[in-house]
Order: structure tokens, then sequence, then C-alpha cells
């Protein structure tokens, strides 16, 4: 542009003298002509002088813009922003940068002071307010911290620094400064003071006394243990406070240990109030060091009695070692009952299986003349060959027989609790229908229930067949039955009940009996174990039928409980595995 300008001013200076020539050339010389003559240089001077200044003045504009540039890359590398705020027409210029800070688009009007209130943390209002009180204020300046909404929702923290500038060509009075970002810096702060907060807390909630000195014996930082410790009040360790006055204060003087090692050292000394402390110092690398000290009172007061008392421990030692050496004589007692009592319970445990296998080994042998002996009493008893002659034998006959019987059932309990002990007895399992084996034990003993006057009931619902032995389960609930008919007076009742779930049937029978006493319960279900009654003695028996029937359903996997009340009756439930 600025050339053809320039090429424009020769031109027309090149022009008109050439038609100065002319003129001349054609009229000849005239006053007009040399008047004309002088002007023409003047005008192109003139021309050429207004080129030259506009080119200086494009030149300047194209430098402030990029001076502009540079002070604007300047600042918004520095994380700053500049405020021109024109407190005559209350807008506010913001430069380039402080959009970028906000993350905001920079708009062609300037802002307002609502707007720019509308940025701001609520909290943080009243900091736009001291900016614009500058102008009243004798420093006429301002200087605050506050916080400005981000484009992305965040709030930035900037602190704004600046000067009231007004009076000479100056229409008004403008606020003008600077804004930098320093959220970097209150994060910092931030996570300062909570690593601050993290360290006394952890300081507060050890149990021992810790105190941190500086390289000039002064106090930095101390818990509330250190005061406790030394009896001073916590405005008395303050930090700044030298190491002097503060054991000065505590009156111990010169016996705290001083800094001066390079490595940790461990003191104990004895506080006014009689405390013992264990002083653990280790330096720092700032040249200060760290006291950590512990109360040993406690110890110190043991280690003195131990002193005070080494005879009486010397003694207590040889009486241990007297009692001692008589443990190890008891105890060594005890190995050689403890060895005996293993080979006599052998030996019985030897002698009881060969009991019981001479037992078992014995049926045949018992068996066989009490059937004879029944048998032919019964046919002496009923005169199958003729009359006996005298009613006395007849009677005779019936007791022998009544009386083998009995026997017979004694043995039978004897040999099939001895086959039990010597692991002899072997159960037939099959589908049992448990309805039945109830009703057919009922009928054996409903002559013995009308003699008796005692009523028997049958309350068994529908019950599931069970894998069971019959004989085994058809035992079993005659030696109950039988039990609670012979314990059960005149005009009782005895029930019989069931029921069943996913796993168990379990079977019961309930009388109204004598009961049995609380004392005796546990020796039930014993062999050869009976409740001395004076209703028991009208009943002879061996005392195996509870013992027989708990091990026939504990060898169908089952449980047998009885559960008795004195003078109410007595409940023996059992319970067969499905």
């Amino acid at each position: 542009m600025s050339v053809m300008m320039r090429t424009a001013v020769v031109l027309s200076g090149a022009a008109l003298a050439g038609i100065g020539t002319a003129l001349y050339l054609q009229d000849g010389f005239s006053r007009g002509l040399a008047f004309a003559g002088l002007l023409a240089p003047g005008f192109v001077a003139l021309a050429y002088g207004m080129v030259r200044m506009r080119e200086r003045k494009l030149e300047a504009e194209a430098a402030l813009v990029e001076n502009q540039l540079r002070f604007d890359m300047a600042f918004a590398g520095a994380r700053c922003g500049i405020w021109d705020w024109d407190l005559t027409a209350n807008r506010v210029y913001w430069s380039s940068a402080m959009f970028d800070m906000l993350g905001l688009r920079q708009p062609s009007k300037r802002l307002s002071p609502a707007e720019i209130k509308s940025l701001a943390h609520p909290d943080d209002a009243h900091a736009i307010d001291e900016i614009i009180g500058a102008a009243s204020r004798a420093s006429r300046s301002y200087d605050t911290v506050f916080r400005l909404r981000h484009a992305d929702g965040s709030w930035v923290w900037v602190n704004a620094k600046g000067q009231v500038w007004g009076g000479g060509r100056m229409a008004g009075e403008r606020l003008v400064g600077i804004t930098i970002d320093i959220t970097e810096q209150k994060l910092a702060e931030a996570r300062e003071h909570e690593a601050t907060d993290r360290l006394v807390d952890a300081i507060e909630s050890i149990g021992e006394a810790f105190a941190l000195w500086d390289h000039d014996n002064r106090l930095v930082t101390a818990n509330s243990k250190f005061a406790e410790f030394l009896h001073l009040p916590v405005d008395r360790i303050a930090p700044g406070t030298t190491l002097e006055q503060v054991m000065a204060d505590a009156g111990i003087g010169s016996d705290w240990p001083r800094a001066g090692g390079i490595e940790e050292s461990v003191w104990e000394i004895r506080l006014p109030s009689g405390r013992w402390l264990q002083i653990s110092e280790r330096p720092t690398n700032s040249g200060g060091h760290v006291n950590v000290g512990t109360d040993i009172t406690p110890i110190k007061v043991q280690e003195s009695a131990l002193t005070q008392n080494k005879s009486a421990l010397e003694k207590t030692v040889r009486d241990l070692e007297a009692s001692r050496l008589k443990l190890q004589h008891q105890a060594r007692q005890l190995v050689d009952l403890a060895e005996k009592y293993a080979a006599e319970k052998t030996r019985a445990e030897s002698a009881n299986r060969s009991k019981s296998e001479f037992l078992a080994n014995m049926s045949h042998e018992l068996r066989t003349p009490l059937n004879a002996i029944i048998g032919f009493s019964e046919m002496m008893e009923t005169g199958l060959f003729g009359p006996l002659g005298s009613p006395k034998y007849q009677e005779y006959a019936h007791d022998i027989r009544s009386s083998g019987q009995h026997l017979l059932e004694l043995i039978n309990d004897i040999l099939d609790m001895s086959k039990i002990e010597a692991g002899r007895m072997t159960l037939e399992k099959q589908a049992t229908d448990l309805s039945t084996v109830i009703e057919e034990s009922l009928r054996l003993v409903s002559g013995r229930a009308e003699i008796a006057s005692v009523k028997v009931l049958n309350e068994v619902g529908e019950l599931p067949q069970v894998e069971a032995d019959k004989r085994a389960i058809k035992q079993v609930l005659l030696n109950l039955l039988s039990n609670a008919i012979k314990f059960t007076p005149a005009g009782g009742t005895i029930r019989v009940r069931g029921g069943a779930d996913e796993s168990y049937i379990a079977l019961a029978v309930e009388d109204s009996g004598i009961g049995i006493p609380a004392h005796a319960l546990p020796k039930i279900g014993r062999p050869f174990e009976q409740v001395e009654s004076q209703h028991s003695k009208r009943h002879k028996g061996t005392g195996l039928g509870l013992a027989l029937s708990r091990s026939l359903v504990e060898l169908h996997g089952g449980t047998l409980t009885i559960e008795s009340t004195e003078g109410v009756g007595t409940r023996v439930t059992f319970t067969l595995p499905l």
C-alpha cells in the first residue's frame, strides 16, 4: 500500500513537471508559470510527507498490536489477567488472559459489576465490593483474594491487586490492576493444612510424650502428653519456646537430654513429680531433634521392689524349685497310675467281652432245658395224659411254668444284651410298616393291660414305611409298653404317639404312672439299673429292658430319650431315620 502511494506521488510530481515544461514551450515564460513552478515542488513534498506519516502510523499500530499480543501471552503464561474498571461508566475491561483463566470466550462488550459478581463464589461476593470501595479508601488501592467460577463448574482462586487512577487528562477514575491465578497455591495450602492436621492427630493419639525442636533448640510442636508428663500448662509449651525455658518451668533444668549426636540416643530421667521417663532422642535432617518420652515408672517401681526383696525372691525361687521337683514326682506317680488304670481297664474290657461272648455262646445250653421245663410243666398243668391227683400238684405245675417263662424272658434279654455288647447282633432290615408293628405290639400287651386295669390308646396317625428290623422294633415297643403298664396304677392311661419329618420318624410311649425321680433319670437306660420304690419292688426285673431298647434303637441309627416327672408320668421317645 505504501509503495503504491509513493509511486502515485512520484508520478504526480513528474506530471506537474511535464505540464509546466509544455506550457513554457507553448506560451513562454510568465508569472503564473513561474508561481506554478514554485508551488509544484512544495505540493509534491507535502504529499510525500503525508505518505511517510501514514506509513509511520501503520508501523506504530502494528508494533502496538504485536506488543499487546506479547503482553497477553506473557500474562497468560504467568496465569495473570488485567482489570480496567471505569468507575464513571461502571464497566470493566478484562484482558484475554483473564477470560482464558476462566475458560470463557471474550465477549464483544465490556462486563458489568453484576456480571462479575455472578461469576464470584457466593461466599466471596464481598471481595468485589471491596474492590469497588478502593476509590473511597485513603490508600486508593485494593488487594483481595476470592474465587471465580470456571466454565467447567470448578472454582478458580485469584488474587486481585490494583490502584485507583484518575485526574489529568483522564475523564474519570479507573481501577486498574492485575489478577493472579493462585488455585495451585490454595490447593497446596489445603494439602499442607490437611497433612499438618493428620500429623497433629497422630502425635496426639500416641501414648508417649512427643516434642520436636529446631536447630536452635526452640520448640516446633509437642503433644498434650508432653505437657502432662512435665506438669506444665499447654500455653507454656507454645511453639518458639526455648528448650531451656521449658525445662526451667518444669523444674528439670539440665537433666533433660540436649541435642548434639548424629545417632539416636536413649536416657532415663526422674521428674520432680517422682515419675520416671525414658527419653529417646533422634536428630532431624534440618539440624533439630525429636524427643519421645515413655513413662517407665511402673517398671522402675518393680525394679526397686525386686531389688529390695532379693532374698524373698531367692527363697521363692527355692520354694518353686522344690515345688517343681514335687510336681515332677507327682507327675511320675500319675503316669504310673494312668498306666495301671489303662491295664486294669483293658483287663476289665477283656473280661466283659469274655462274659458277653460266654453268655452269647450259652444261648442254646440255657434255653433248651428251660423250654423243656416250660413244656413239661404246661403238659402237667393241663393234664394232657390224665390228672395228677392232688389239686396242689396242678398249682405247683402252674408256678413252675410261670417261673420258667419269666426266667426265659430274663435270659433272652441277657443274651440279647450280651450279643449287642459282643458286637454279634445283626439286624435284618426290610421295608416295615410301623402302624402294623404298633398294632401287633398292642395286641400282645392287651391282656396285661386288662389285668392291671390300665387303658392303652393308639394315637399314631399314618406313617411312612421305614427300613428297619421288624422284630427289634417290636421288642422295643413291647419293652416300653410293658414298663408303662407295670408302673402305671389302676385306672391310668397309656398313649402311643408318633410323627415324621423329612429325616426321622419319632414314636413315643406316654403313661400317667408313678414317674421317675429327677436324681434317678441319669441311671435309667444303663444295663441292670433299676429305680428302687415301693411300686418297683412288687415288679421284679433285670433292669435290661430300657438298656436293650436303647441299644436296638441306636443300632438303627436313632436315639432314645426319657422324660419323666415323679408322680405325673413318663414319656419315652425313640427315633428311626428315614
